[in-house]
């Protein structure tokens, strides 16, 4: 039981940061070739653009990369176990902030010149981190639980379901 749920585990973790390196590359497509220009820019969207005057994205272009990108990630987690929405939106949204807050930080050091660490302490402050993990756990929310019958225990946690003979087992 401990290798599913270990298993479990990485591939959730594996899925999701597919998913914020996906969200991430939308963002840049959209971006070049000049699509969704609409709405209020966020400043820092594009880290490794900032030397270049061009890191602040339109809202609009945001909500087309990263609201699909929460709709896979809710849509993989329910797939691995997370059969409701609440751990669905905390972890989808808890690790694209890590992993923004991280690459952030990383991207912040290489275009400044300095270490990683002086740009950790930044991150929190900044819009462009916050909104794609929020649109992300907003995505994974638009995923519908799964039903009781087909819902598969997260982390191989114990759950007696109700089979057709009206006795209860364990999955």
């Amino acid at each position: 039981m401990r290798t599913l749920r270990a298993q479990r585990i990485v591939a959730g973790a594996v899925a999701l940061l597919a998913v914020v390196v996906a969200g991430v590359g939308w963002l840049y497509l959209l971006r070049d070739v000049g699509a969704l220009a609409a709405g209020p820019r966020v400043p820092e969207a594009l880290p490794l653009q900032r030397l270049a005057h061009a890191d602040a994205q339109p809202l609009v272009r945001l909500l087309a990369a990263w609201l699909p990108a929460g709709l896979v990630a809710g849509a993989v987690l329910r797939a691995l176990g997370a059969v409701e929405r609440g751990p669905r939106v905390v972890i989808a949204g808890a690790f694209t902030v890590v992993v923004l807050h991280v690459t952030g930080a990383l991207l912040d050091s290489i275009t400044a010149g300095v270490s990683m660490g002086r740009h950790l302490a930044d991150q929190p402050g900044r819009p462009a981190t916050w909104v794609p993990a929020l649109l992300v756990a907003a995505g994974a929310a638009l995923i519908p639980a799964a039903p009781r019958a087909q819902a598969v225990p997260l982390a191989g946690a114990p759950v007696a379901r109700r089979l057709d003979t009206g006795e209860a087992a364990a999955p």
